[in-house]
């Protein structure tokens, strides 16, 4: 119930996200915002990485508004991929002493690949965030290009966007993050899968980066998030059946069943239209 409970408050804090970005450009009710994150859900399914989202999120904003709105939501996004890197990177140099020659060995990589990996990961999150903190200045930039030039009144919605906004949007992003955390490891102990709770935030920090890198449809991610989860877990847990009831019963509670309800409101807006 808690875990549960938890998944409910989650897609509140992105559905706040969303009601904070979107508010200069049509503001929304705290319900009308949630609708919007499940709808996202809900197109996202068949998309890989769930970039449908963005357009999800956006059918429920008015006309004249909806491109502008994916726009947005990629700003929601991006906020929601730096806290993914940002703390899967911290989490692989505090796991590296004990994780890194258990994973040569299982990967069979040469030290010479991993620190490769390694270095070109730090490369991108630096530059990852650099990026996002410049969000509004490459909007600029770009509404000045010739070639963007039909399409500056959708780099509007960014160009103007407050460095506080961006800040408040990755701090919400990190309170999800940590929800997500503790949700795993309520799961795994609600599993039986015995891993101490510092080294199970770890690994799933590990989890979602690996997760975040690899494209792949929601449908198939069950398999993917099965594997890799075996592979991290599996080096400190010999319970293979209550980590893949644990991966599998985090993407039910958090990605299908937010999707199968945001269906929902896409069938009944749809039925609407049709009587209007």
């Amino acid at each position: 119930m808690l875990i549960t409970a938890l998944t409910t408050f989650n897609w509140g804090l992105e559905a706040f996200k969303w009601k904070q970005l979107t508010h200069r450009l049509e503001p929304l009710s705290f319900r009308a915002a949630y609708a919007a994150i499940l709808t996202g859900q809900a197109v996202s399914f068949s998309s890989i990485n769930r970039v449908g989202e963005s357009i999800g999120k956006s059918i429920l904003l008015s006309d004249g508004n909806r491109l502008k709105g994916v726009v947005l939501s990629f700003v929601a996004s991006a906020s929601q991929l730096l806290v993914t890197l940002l703390v899967g990177l911290l989490a692989i140099i505090w796991m590296y002493p004990s994780l890194h020659l258990q994973l040569q060995a299982q990967l069979q990589l040469s030290e010479f690949f991993l620190t490769g990996f390694y270095g070109i990961l730090f490369f991108l999150v630096v530059l990852f965030i650099i990026c996002y903190a410049a969000i509004p200045f490459f909007a600029n930039k770009l509404a000045k290009v010739s070639f963007f030039s039909k399409y500056v009144f959708l780099l509007e919605s960014i160009q103007t966007i407050p460095k506080q906004l961006l800040l408040q949007l990755a701090l919400i992003s990190g309170v999800r993050y940590l929800v997500f955390l503790l949700q795993y490891v309520l799961i795994f102990n609600l599993c039986g899968v015995v891993i101490d709770a510092p080294t199970l935030m770890a690994l799933t920090s590990i989890l979602f980066l690996i997760l975040a890198i690899i494209p792949t449809l929601t449908l198939a991610e069950l398999g993917i998030r099965g594997k890799v989860s075996l592979l991290l877990f599996g080096i400190y847990s010999t319970n293979t059946l209550g980590i893949l009831a644990a991966a599998g019963g985090i993407w039910l509670l958090n990605l299908i069943i937010p999707a199968c309800l945001g269906g929902l409101i896409l069938l009944r807006l749809q039925y609407f239209r049709k009587r209007s």
